[in-house]
């Protein structure tokens, strides 16, 4: 089968998409990954076939810091952000994604990133929606979407996650209106819902079942598939000073913000250097999108890099201090260290909330809220701490044992092959 996998946003919204690509190439498929321009060459890296979707992602983030959306994290300002960059955002996302699912057999692509729905309904072939966190309203558990991990009780959860997903849905379905016009569909339905939701559609939950099971109210189409975890490129290897760092002490901490980006990089870079100095732990500094750290003379004690693929450093580290994304919570988990996590925003509180509530993590500490004595008491916890350390380990075991992007790649072929057209005789 040819296969499009279309994806949006930052690196942590990529890799579990190249893996899922691995897993359908090594199979004898032919994948295309298409994708903001930031991250064509880690997708070249593996292979993998690459298109570009709108704009480049970063500089929308460097300017939410600006904007102090990202670096406060307070929902109204990043909204306010949003709506300001609104064009540069959805600039050629419609054109470029009609283009990369040319001559495809099946579409897969990150919900609810509607666009990418409707070019395969105008295509008539099957498309297979993937969550890379809860979107569906639940009574289980809090909204994943507001940027906060209050438990309400049964019947707020509900009404809160219904609140910001019509919201989402409409803004969504406004931004395809246009196109579903150009292709002559008729626009999608005023509520929340793909209209093949109905059908058996499968939707990909790509996260473990044993951090978040599917709630009991959930349609029976959501597919908790575990995490689709990417490795190394085949021709990456860590650095000799890196390699000489790990070897000159005990198990250091990793500490990153990945693509959330911070208002004051120095104050930041302070806070961490401070907390370190409290605790007396070495650590691996992954600079990120803010680059802190970067190209100032650093303690000994501690290695700066851009970026080290999380699958190969978070099982040599003690703990792992991050803002908890989904990509880089599972990453965390699946190493069986304990994570300090610093939400910033959206479904960051969440992941946090729920690894600590798994006993893999002392308390989150919001990154607004961050201060050296905050940090340098988490860490020690999550270093120190034998319950954490154990808990850590275990579910790291369970995760280590799934194989998310081989259920999916599963999932994906069995719901689109009957949709293909027979062979000719």
């Amino acid at each position: 089968m040819r296969i499009t996998v279309l994806t949006l946003h930052a690196r942590g919204d990529t890799e579990p998409f190249i893996a899922l690509a691995l897993r359908l190439k090594s199979q004898g498929h032919s994948v295309r990954l298409a994708a903001r321009p930031d991250v064509k060459d880690l997708v070249q890296d593996y292979g993998i076939g690459f298109a570009p979707l709108g704009n480049p992602y970063q500089p929308f983030i460097a300017g939410a810091a600006k904007a102090s959306a990202t670096g406060s994290g307070h929902p109204v300002s990043k909204l306010r952000y949003g709506l300001r960059q609104r064009s540069y955002v959805t600039e050629g996302l419609h054109d470029d994604a009609w283009k990369a699912a040319q001559g495809a057999d099946a579409v897969v692509f990150k919900y609810p990133w509607i666009t990418a729905y409707t070019v395969a309904e105008k295509l008539a072939v099957p498309c297979v929606p993937v969550m890379l966190l809860p979107l569906t309203p639940t009574r289980a558990f809090p909204s994943f979407m507001t940027g906060r991990a209050i438990n309400r009780g049964p019947l707020l959860n509900q009404l809160v996650w219904h609140l910001p997903w019509e919201a989402v849905w409409q803004g969504l379905r406004w931004d395809d209106k246009k196109l579903r016009r150009q292709l002559g569909l008729p626009l999608l339905p005023f509520r929340g819902a793909l209209p093949e939701e109905r059908h058996g559609m499968p939707i990909l939950c790509a996260w473990s079942p044993a951090v978040l099971p599917p709630p009991g109210d959930w349609p029976a189409n959501r597919n908790v598939t575990g995490y689709w975890f990417l490795d190394p490129p085949p021709t990456w290897q860590p650095s000799t000073e890196l390699a000489r760092f790990l070897q000159a002490g005990p198990p250091p901490v990793s500490i990153g913000f990945g693509s959330m980006v911070s208002r004051d990089r120095a104050a930041t870079l302070k806070i961490i250097l401070d907390a370190l100095k409290l605790t007396g732990l070495r650590a691996v500094l992954l600079s990120g999108w803010s680059e802190i750290g970067a190209g100032i003379d650093l303690p000994k004690t501690v290695f700066s890099a851009p970026s080290i693929p999380h699958s190969w450093l978070f099982p040599r580290m003690a703990a792992v201090v991050h803002h908890g994304g989904a990509g880089t919570t599972g990453a965390g988990l699946r190493a069986g260290i304990p994570s300090v996590i610093c939400p910033h925003l959206a479904d960051q509180p969440s992941w946090a909330r729920v690894v600590h509530n798994l006993g893999a993590g002392p308390h989150p500490i919001p990154f607004r809220d961050l201060t050296a004595p905050r940090l340098a008491q988490a860490l020690h916890n999550a270093t120190t701490n034998p319950f954490i350390r154990q808990r850590a380990a275990a579910l790291g075991s369970k995760i280590r044992a799934e194989d998310g992007a081989g259920r999916a790649a599963e999932a994906i072929l069995h719901y689109a092959r009957p949709f293909q057209p027979a062979s000719p005789q």
